[in-house]
């Protein structure tokens, strides 16, 4: 049986995903590939990418290898809108 707490806290992350998803992120246009497509891929890998698991370079790199991911610049360029969505899922957890 699924607690009211527990719905809660399901229906809060998932308005807090549909907005990493939804929104807009400077330099997204270097990433060819559609972006709830890429930003549900950094989504996933942000735990590792916090925990210093992996770095954003390698995540551009996995993103591209495993994920099918395109770019239209090179990577260095393309570290930025990825580096900006982590930014903002920072900010939605009221994280520093």
């Amino acid at each position: 049986m699924v607690t009211f707490e527990k719905k809660r806290d399901v229906d809060q992350r998932k308005k807090l995903v549909e907005k990493v998803l939804s929104h807009q992120y400077q330099g997204e246009v270097y990433i060819l590939t559609p972006g709830r497509i890429w930003k549900s891929l950094v989504l996933k890998y942000y735990k590792k990418v916090d925990k210093r698991e992996i770095s954003i370079e390698q995540l551009v790199l996995l993103l591209e290898e495993k994920g099918g991911i395109k770019y239209g610049k090179t990577y260095k360029l393309v570290r930025y809108p990825i580096e900006e969505c982590f930014n903002y899922i920072d900010k939605l957890a009221k994280k520093k």
